[in-house]
């Protein structure tokens, strides 16, 4: 597995028009090399989401353009970025989006039963997958049977089962105490030392944030600095 390039150029994000419009994103340059892991940093506000979000083909710029593997992003329709999404990119979320209904490898399995993947295959890559991040005893509890921590577990397991090419984790501690955030933090970073793929993590926290290689900070949707591991 290897990591994906990210170019953004010039990125604009504009919710809204006339003099009730909001400028989310206003005008990033940024460059992302395969395997990197980043820190997006920022209060609530900031851009750091949106960013995410476009990043992922959830949202698309106003103006500007996003490259993946030198593929422009920006301009894709909805059933090219959906498909984009498949195969390239994996999310977690703060609230983990688990379906509460579904035991722990159900969800894991889903991002293939979308992919059309065998129901052997894709019981055998989502048990690898809870084994990865630590929840081979807990694979067929639901949900409400586990932690929140190891709902986050799960949800890694989900986002990874596919190897993405991406990782990107929106707060992804924002619901845990400072403990098993750290663990959380600790999965993503040896998954991305193991794994070569490029990861993204949204923060508000500095310590959250101090995990990571490189720190993007932005303020009012521009980036005000940026520091490395050790800097």
């Amino acid at each position: 597995m290897s990591g994906a390039k990210i170019i953004l150029e010039n990125i604009h994000k504009r919710y809204g028009s006339g003099e009730t419009s909001v400028d989310a994103i206003r005008g990033i340059s940024l460059v992302i090399e395969a395997g990197e892991f980043v820190a997006v940093v920022g209060s609530s506000g900031s851009g750091k989401s949106t960013l995410l979000h476009i990043i992922g083909a959830l949202d698309r710029p106003t103006s500007g353009r996003l490259f993946v593997d030198g593929k422009d992003i920006s301009k894709m329709d909805d059933t090219d970025a959906a498909k984009f999404r498949n195969e390239t990119v994996g999310f977690v979320f703060q609230n983990f989006y688990l379906q509460m209904h579904l035991t722990a490898i159900e969800n894991v399995e889903l991002p293939l039963l979308i992919r059309g993947v065998s129901p052997d295959k894709r019981r055998k890559l989502a048990k690898a997958a809870l084994d990865a991040v630590g929840l081979s005893e807990r694979i067929l509890h639901r949900p409400n049977q586990l932690s929140g921590g190891e709902c986050q577990r799960v949800a890694i397991a989900r986002a990874m089962v596919t190897e993405p090419k991406i990782l990107l984790a929106d707060e992804p501690t924002g619901n845990l105490d400072t403990a098993r955030g750290m663990e959380i933090m600790r999965i993503i970073e040896r998954l991305n030392k193991e794994r070569l793929m490029t990861t993204i993590v949204v923060t508000h926290d500095s310590a959250v944030a101090a995990i990571a290689r490189r720190r993007i900070y932005l303020c009012d949707g521009v980036i005000v600095r940026e520091e490395y591991a050790g800097v």
